[in-house]
């Protein structure tokens, strides 16, 4: 009985930058698939694997938002349960469950989209910082806008944002969403130009 109660405890603690480097490589040796794939990052962790965030930052989860080719999601989810096994990481620390909201991924996001590295036939690659800072916009818990400060946002992201809320619309998001995305964004110190 001691050893559940211990990797319970384990499975509870926050990923590190290098805890999910590490878990995004394992992740690339143990897939097992006739084709590369390629999944897209979003929240916490593409910013902290970006560089974005400062190497303190801590995440409970890897948000994938698309994978390519699509089918590949079964195998990439079987490869993910042996990492959680192998690291003592949550069983859902690679998260596939933001993808019921990929209308919230920006127009144009591909060309925008920061490579990560390539294991094996993984091929990953997670969201830019205007990106990024749309979505955690939009999303706006608490622990987004503790991660738009850390982000320093500025006068042209403040432009992007803006594009990007009026577009959503047309995507599903509600009135309200946008709404609470467009106080939010009015309500945020902003930076000067790096």
């Amino acid at each position: 009985m001691i050893i559940p109660t211990v990797v319970e405890e384990a499975m509870t603690d926050p990923m590190n930058t290098s805890t999910v480097e590490q878990a995004l490589r394992r992740l690339g040796e143990l897939l097992e698939y006739h084709t590369e794939i390629e999944l897209l990052l979003v929240g916490g962790a593409a910013g902290m694997i970006t560089g974005l965030f400062d190497r303190g930052h801590v995440t409970f989860d890897c948000d994938v938002m698309d994978y390519a080719p699509k089918e590949a999601m079964g195998a990439v989810e079987q490869a993910a349960e042996l990492v959680a096994n192998e690291l003592g990481l949550a069983p859902d620390w690679l998260n596939s469950h933001v993808q019921l909201r990929t209308d919230a991924l920006p127009n144009g996001w591909r060309t925008r989209q920061v490579l990560v590295g390539v294991f094996g036939k993984l091929r990953i690659s997670a969201a830019s910082r205007p990106d990024l800072i749309a979505m955690k916009v939009l999303a706006g818990r608490d622990q987004d806008i503790g991660d738009l400060q850390e982000l320093r946002v500025r006068e042209d992201d403040v432009e992007f944002v803006r594009r990007y809320l009026d577009t959503l619309a047309f995507k599903g998001t509600t009135q309200e969403q946008i709404s609470d995305a467009y106080e939010l964004l009015d309500a945020l110190e902003l930076y000067d130009e790096e």
